[in-house]
């Protein structure tokens, strides 16, 4: 009777013995864990906390040489395209009148309606676009500089007679990133250039008066 009673207590003792092994083990584990599990989110939380980098920023704005017009006269505009953020970018040269990309200008009546005059020609400049990897064809533009153009304009091709108007111009890149990528080479497709995929810019609203 004895010799079960002990023979029950020893195997009782040993699966206390064992139960408590694999405690232990199992709470090492948990406590090993721990550190990694809290550097991990430490690591995520600084990435997640990261600057995003930026993007490019440019700016259109137009001027007129005067203010008044008569209607058989010229008005003379200015189109600037500023870097007006803190990195380079490449502009593509085709910084010219086309109404369906590059600059196009649009004239708007006191009740902002759009309007037009009459012209002989169609402004539809289309150039060709670069050979592969000829990045001469992109102007490099530092922070705060710019790239313009003096253009004439009959006002009669602008306004269909006297009144107030007002003048904007409009501005996309006739070149996409995809393009870039299968056709423009290495040298290209590393440059920060300003694409059709950038947003389409407006220019200031240009105010003049046309009298007869």
């Amino acid at each position: 009777m004895v010799g079960t009673i002990l023979l029950k207590y020893k195997a009782y003792a040993m699966k206390t013995t064992v139960l408590i092994g694999i405690s232990q083990i199992v709470l090492s584990i948990l406590l090993l864990s721990i550190p990694c599990s809290s550097q991990e989110t430490s690591k995520q939380g600084k990435e997640n906390h990261k600057s995003p980098p930026r993007g490019l920023r440019l700016s259109l704005s137009i001027r007129a040489d005067r203010s008044e017009y008569r209607i058989g006269d010229v008005l003379r505009m200015e189109t600037q395209l500023t870097n007006a953020g803190e990195d380079t970018l490449f502009l593509f040269d085709d910084v010219c009148w086309n109404p369906g990309n590059s600059l196009s200008i649009h004239v708007l009546d006191v009740w902002g309606k759009e309007v037009s005059g009459h012209s002989d020609f169609l402004r539809d400049c289309l150039p060709p676009p670069p050979a592969h990897d000829d990045i001469t064809r992109l102007f490099k533009l530092e922070p705060g500089t710019f790239y313009g153009v003096v253009n004439k304009f009959d006002i009669c091709e602008l306004v269909p007679g006297p009144g107030a108007y007002s003048v904007v111009v409009h501005y996309l890149s006739g070149i996409s990133k995809d393009w870039i990528s299968e056709f423009g080479g290495e040298k290209m497709t590393a440059l920060p250039v300003w694409t059709s995929d950038d947003p389409e810019l407006s220019s200031n609203r240009l105010h003049i008066v046309v009298k007869p």
